[in-house]
């Protein structure tokens, strides 16, 4: 079990690296862009493309993120109030629900990442599929940290079954 938790601390540290260095990239382009538009009046064609598509990566990226480090919102008014067996099977079930509801975005993000294969991007000239590949990787990951929560749900004593740390 710790070698498993050791690759998802590392799966998620690359994933933080990646969010952190798109969002440090999009800032220099839209720096780039304003400077390049209105001092030296010429206009880039690629900027604005490229911060759109590596937003979508970091979203998507940065979603699993959260879900690991549990900051997603959510309202623990009822749960927190249930008793310990209702409560676990309550957190337990929300997080197969997700889950479920991943694994259906993941399926329709595989389809359409195949359908747009074909297509390239204006500016960039680059597969539209390595933008929509975003949602398929990003449902992986969200599944993957999903199980983990689920194990820690399962597992948790049950005065941190609704802990920060969870």
């Amino acid at each position: 079990m710790q070698v498993i938790k050791k690759f998802l601390d590392l799966t998620e540290l690359a994933l933080s690296v990646v969010c952190v260095l798109s969002f440090v990239a999009m800032f220099v382009l839209g720096i780039a862009t304003v400077v390049f538009r209105f001092i030296i009046e010429s206009s880039l064609a690629f900027p604005d493309e490229l911060i759109r598509y590596l937003f979508i990566w970091m979203i998507s990226l940065g979603s699993a993120v959260a879900l690991r480090r549990n900051v997603h919102a959510a309202i623990g008014v009822v749960v927190s109030h249930l008793p310990t067996v209702p409560r676990r099977a309550a957190l337990v079930g929300s997080s197969l629900l997700g889950i479920v509801f991943f694994a259906l975005i993941l399926v329709a993000g595989i389809k359409l990442t195949m359908r747009v294969q074909s297509q390239i991007s204006p500016a960039l000239e680059i597969s539209m599929a390595w933008v929509y590949g975003a949602v398929p990787v990003g449902m992986a990951f969200l599944i993957l940290f999903s199980l983990e929560l689920v194990v820690r749900q399962i597992r948790a004593p049950d005065a941190e079954l609704l802990a920060d740390g969870q």
